[in-house]
């Protein structure tokens, strides 16, 4: 939902996405931030959005190849998050070949409900989000790096997630919200616990992030 003129459409289906206990998330892409400030603002009477995301920077050589370009990705990722705080809301992030610098810009702004959502860095990277409080997820495509990510992330740190329809386990198949039992069962194995575990602690995990969901 990265385009602000397709937002309202977006919203106006929160009543039913509410019956299948589906939430709505806001974000938009760097190109559309500037202008789209003030309609993220308004929504605040739009109770039912729960996170501002999915946010973040992307670092990418074939995206941003200029210290400007990236630059002005901090800008906007800065004023993405001051958008979260005036709003109480937690944030969902995704950076690319950036997750060292998204995690210092959020500390830097008391940035403290984040979710780095299929955060690809190293361990020694996610430690820094963890000692800030943040949370992390993986998808249901686990390489010996998400391994040692699991195993070193405490599970109070961890939530679940697919990325559906995107990023699943055949690049040929689309990616369904029901492999997120695949994702559970991956943690379960690396740390070794039982799946029920971990779908308990997730949860809490996922309510605490996301506090609107106990309302």
């Amino acid at each position: 939902m990265c385009q602000p003129k397709l937002w309202m459409r977006t919203f106006s289906l929160r009543s039913f996405l509410c019956r299948l206990e589906l939430q709505c998330s806001s974000c938009t892409h760097t190109t559309y931030a500037y202008t789209a400030m003030d309609t993220c603002r308004s929504g605040q009477d739009l109770d039912d959005i729960v996170a501002v995301g999915e946010i973040g920077l992307d670092f990418t050589p074939w995206f941003a190849n200029t210290t400007q370009e990236r630059d002005e990705q901090i800008k906007v990722f800065i004023k993405k998050l001051e958008i979260s705080k005036d709003l109480n809301l937690p944030v969902n992030v995704h950076s690319r070949s950036a997750a060292k610098v998204a995690i210092a810009t959020m500390k830097e702004l008391g940035i403290r409900q984040a979710l780095l959502h299929n955060f690809a860095r190293k361990p020694l990277v996610a430690m820094e989000g963890v000692q800030a409080g943040f949370f992390f997820s993986f998808l249901p495509v686990v390489n010996k790096n998400e391994q040692s990510k699991m195993n070193q992330i405490p599970l109070e740190h961890i939530c679940l997630e697919t990325d559906s329809p995107a990023l699943g386990t055949d690049k040929h198949v689309r990616n369904e919200a029901g492999n997120i039992m695949i994702c559970c069962d991956h943690i379960a194995k690396v740390k070794g616990i039982s799946p029920e575990v971990v779908m308990e602690v997730t949860t809490q995990n996922a309510l605490r992030l996301f506090s609107k969901l106990k309302t």
